[in-house]
């Protein structure tokens, strides 16, 4: 059996297949469906995941860590612990994922440890919050399987559990802290994927930290008190917490009332459902823009749409329904749980992966982001970034670039690959500055073909070809903003060795 993991921002979900063959969610250790994605380093050997740990973020806040998922990618960005200990996106990722992974397996009671796994990653994430998410499956010691967007993964249940032969789904995927859309349209056994767009630091978590700086402004204005000095740490990391349950009861509720108190004062702030949909106003307008772009992409219009679904615990906000339906014409549907859907779909898509069935979907997705290289414009002497596979093509995608060698024994070819929409290098990412070395003894003149592919899981693969002697290999090249294979080893011996609860 594979699992089937959404890693969230916020929270994590694992989803299993049960002997019916139906996708399920695996209850954690402590008998939730969702697991905070949240770890409290309480030593240099053992840490805890989850409930705990976040509750433990009021009285060791700087031993607590949430929200890595933002940071993924992010080669510099380190986690350092009260005793100095740091940590990298991919290791703190990796003891959220083993936390999932032994939960699960505890409460399936096997008798064989299931270590094999389908996880689920944002659309927009680039190739190297991609490959840092691969990487944090390594580090916890897992066989994955493979990747697959979350909208996809649950425009994938929607449709199997639905029966859904022929429709145009969007899927409107707000999380903790990040945003997508996508565009899918279902045909018989065929899920494919038309467009799609995502946005960074969008979500739940962002306006959490809304309604604590208005807290923040209103108790410094009226009691000159400034929440973030140290001595009211604790009240501070708190009001985070109460910020979060005020935000789920304003879905049901007009106001809600935010205690806050500390040794000089006793306050309650009154948080009333329009002055928190300002705040979510504010930030829903940047989806919108990315719902209105995938349309545009898919080449269909709002009307052409038959179905909307949304993802994510913070597409649950009334707010983001209402302007949805008055922006599309189309109520979105109800028929699955936001917070579960994507794991399921996970789940879903590792049994169809294991064997084929009257009811397997077979599924097509698109790379979120251009692939290209620096390449040199020969009017104006300046580099450039020249893409070679445009955003929102079919995955796999392969292109081929031709060089002539320009010397006898030519030894090397240079190349940087980009990741992004703009002409300037400057506005794109650099996914790598790739030095490619030949074969020696090619004579000048020589054909030499790079192949930049994109697999289904949009990571970007180079090949070497020399047709002339029949050569070809897959290149190893070092990314940017990635860590090394050896660094991954290095990760992998350490945290096996720590106790993660």
């Amino acid at each position: 059996m594979i699992l089937g993991i959404d890693l969230g921002t916020t929270y994590s979900v694992c989803s299993y297949i049960d002997e019916n063959g139906e996708p399920q969610i695996a209850t954690n250790m402590e008998g939730q469906r969702t697991t905070p994605s949240v770890v409290y380093f309480e030593s240099e050997s053992s840490m805890i995941v989850g409930q705990t740990a976040k509750e433990n973020s009021i009285c060791c806040p700087a031993d607590v860590v949430s929200a890595v998922k933002n940071h993924m990618g992010e080669k510099d960005y380190r986690f350092t612990a009260s005793f100095g200990q740091s940590y990298t996106p991919e290791v703190i990722s990796g003891l959220i994922l083993r936390k999932l992974v032994t939960d699960a397996n505890q409460f399936l009671g096997t008798e064989t440890p299931l270590n094999r796994v389908i996880i689920t990653i944002p659309a927009y994430f680039t190739d190297a919050e991609r490959t840092a998410t691969e990487n944090a499956a390594r580090i916890a010691g897992l066989e994955l399987v493979r990747t697959i967007n979350e909208p996809t993964a649950a425009a994938l249940y929607y449709a199997v559990k639905s029966k859904l032969d022929h429709a145009n789904i969007l899927v409107y995927d707000l999380g903790g802290g990040t945003f997508d859309v996508t565009l899918i349209r279902v045909d018989g056994s065929a899920v494919n994927v038309k467009s799609t767009k995502g946005i960074k630091n969008v979500g739940g978590r962002f306006f959490d930290e809304e309604i604590v700086s208005q807290i923040h402004d209103y108790i410094e204005d009226e009691y000159d008190v400034d929440l973030e000095d140290e001595e009211y740490l604790d009240v501070y990391q708190e009001l985070f917490n109460r910020a979060e349950k005020a935000k789920i009861s304003l879905c049901r509720q007009e106001k809600a009332v935010i205690p806050i108190r500390t040794g000089e004062f006793k306050e309650s702030y009154t948080l009333t459902r329009a002055d928190f949909e300002k705040i979510v106003a504010k930030l829903y307008k940047r989806t919108e823009y990315c719902v209105k772009s995938a349309i545009a992409d898919a080449g269909i219009t709002a009307k052409d749409i038959d179905k909307v679904i949304l993802v994510g615990g913070s597409s649950r906000i009334p707010y983001i329904e209402q302007q949805l339906t008055a922006l599309l014409g189309i109520t979105p549907s109800h028929e699955v749980n936001p917070d579960e859907v994507v794991a399921m779909g996970a789940a879903l898509f590792g049994k169809q992966l294991e064997s084929v069935s009257s009811d397997t979907k077979t599924i097509s997705d698109v790379c979120s982001h251009s692939i290209g290289v620096s390449a040199l414009d020969e009017l104006t002497l300046k580099k450039y970034n020249r893409i070679l596979i445009k955003r929102n093509t079919t995955l796999p995608a392969e292109t081929c670039l031709p060089f002539r060698t320009a010397s006898e024994n030519q030894e090397k070819i240079e190349l940087s690959v980009t990741e992004g929409e703009f002409k300037e290098l400057s506005d794109v990412r650099i996914i790598s500055e790739a030095e490619i070395l030949l074969p020696p003894n090619l004579p000048k003149g020589t054909r030499v073909e790079v192949a930049l592919r994109l697999d289904p899981s949009q990571l970007v693969h180079l090949w070497l070809r020399i047709p002339a002697v029949s050569y070809e290999t897959e290149l190893k090249f070092n990314r940017i903003s990635n860590l090394s294979d050896q660094e991954i080893e290095k990760l992998t011996g350490l945290i096996a060795d720590y106790d993660v609860s």
